[in-house]
């Protein structure tokens, strides 16, 4: 029945406007009282730091570690929840540009991990909206960075395809892999891989990167096998 399939459609759209909504509430709400956190531990370290053992020490950089991790999760939810409210400024894009920014970017990371970043030379223009295309390959070659592991020989390669009417975004690594049973998990919200090197990572990032797949009228997948490094694709329509 058409008018009880259309009815669902709303009900589920209607959902969808109401958790977004909250998400973004609750996003905008945490920032206070981090940044009191943040601040207070700032003047702690400040006026204290003589006074505090190595132990104190230890204890003020968790404290300040965590807070950033929140500050850090609070602004990828933010983010997820404004994917889609926002209209798309599509435009064709100079993938060589956004690339070169997001390379100058991650350059210390890069180069204390002993990384080579290898981007295409003269890559087409793909329709996008700026800000959203920075968003996926910054997350992207940021999240083939977090799980290289100790390869030999470490490389990240960027790839910028075109078939059809489809833009087609690959990102390679030859990192540690991941296990075909993940494949669709790391795209979940809040969804990590058990890496020593995550740090304080979010799992935001792909599920971010899925997101704008969408509403490109596209997808995000990984091909990867254990010890196989891993391939990122994004598509995204042209139409």
């Amino acid at each position: 029945d058409v008018t009880e399939r259309q009815s669902i459609l709303d009900e589920l759209a209607e959902k969808n406007a109401e958790l977004e909504s909250y998400v973004n509430t609750v996003s905008h709400d945490l920032r206070s009282p981090l940044a009191s956190l943040l601040g207070f531990s700032h003047l702690l370290r400040q006026d204290y730091d003589a006074v505090l053992d190595d132990m104190g020490h230890h204890f003020l950089d968790r404290i300040e570690q965590a807070a950033r991790t929140m500050e850090s999760l609070t602004d990828d939810l933010l983010s997820l929840s404004k994917i889609g409210q926002v209209p798309l400024r599509r435009s064709f894009v100079d993938v060589g540009a956004v690339l070169a920014q997001i390379r100058a970017e991650l350059k210390p990371r890069l180069e204390a991990r002993g990384i080579r970043l290898i981007l295409p030379d003269s890559p087409h223009p793909v329709y996008s909206d700026p800000t959203r295309l920075y968003q996926i390959f910054s997350n992207l070659v940021g999240n083939a960075i977090l799980h290289m592991g100790d390869a030999p020989d470490a490389t990240i390669c960027v790839e910028v395809l075109r078939k059809d009417d489809v833009d087609l975004l690959c990102v390679r690594d030859n990192g540690i892999g991941i296990a075909a049973a993940e494949h669709e998990r790391i795209f979940h919200p809040f969804q990590r891989l058990e890496n020593p090197d995550r740090g304080g990572t979010t799992g935001m990032g792909l599920a971010i990167v899925q997101k704008i797949a969408a509403i490109h009228s596209g997808r995000a997948w990984v091909e990867s096998a254990p010890g196989l490094g891993s391939s990122f694709f994004v598509s995204l329509s042209r139409r």
